[in-house]
């Protein structure tokens, strides 16, 4: 909310890799990192054990670096995928942030509510003054 979010944003934004093939394999990495938590009560079974999801995230951790060393140069491959972890640091700093925003939007529903609210009652009372 404000400057600090758009500066939140601006810095994760300039993590994100042009190519697609990777953002693609990165956001299946943010999927299943352990600092990411999305709560459904229809969750499978075998999705909840950590040491399931762990190897699920190794595994495309080790695809994701293997196509980086398939694509580019080793010392490539190294800046790419540390931009790859800042990147997701950097989203995990935004959802942090984007969390504590629901206080301000419970803030200007209730000011929103106030204003109709009283717009309501003047239309009220200017129309038993004009009906006496």
């Amino acid at each position: 909310f404000g400057k600090s979010a758009i500066d939140i944003h601006a810095g994760a934004k300039r993590f994100v890799d042009p190519d697609i093939v990777l953002v693609k394999l990165a956001i299946s990495l943010f999927a299943f990192s352990e600092n990411n938590c999305c709560y459904n009560s229809n969750t499978s079974n075998n999705l909840t054990n950590p040491i399931d999801i762990l190897e699920i995230q190794n595994k495309y951790a080790e695809v994701t670096w293997k196509y980086l060393l398939y694509k580019y140069s080793y010392n490539d491959a190294v800046k790419r995928f540390l931009n790859i972890t800042l990147w997701l640091a950097s989203m995990t700093v935004f959802a942090v942030h984007a969390q504590s925003l629901r206080l301000y939007v419970n803030d200007i529903d209730s000011i929103i509510e106030n204003t109709e609210i009283t717009f309501i009652l003047d239309e009220v009372d200017q129309i038993i003054e004009t009906n006496q």
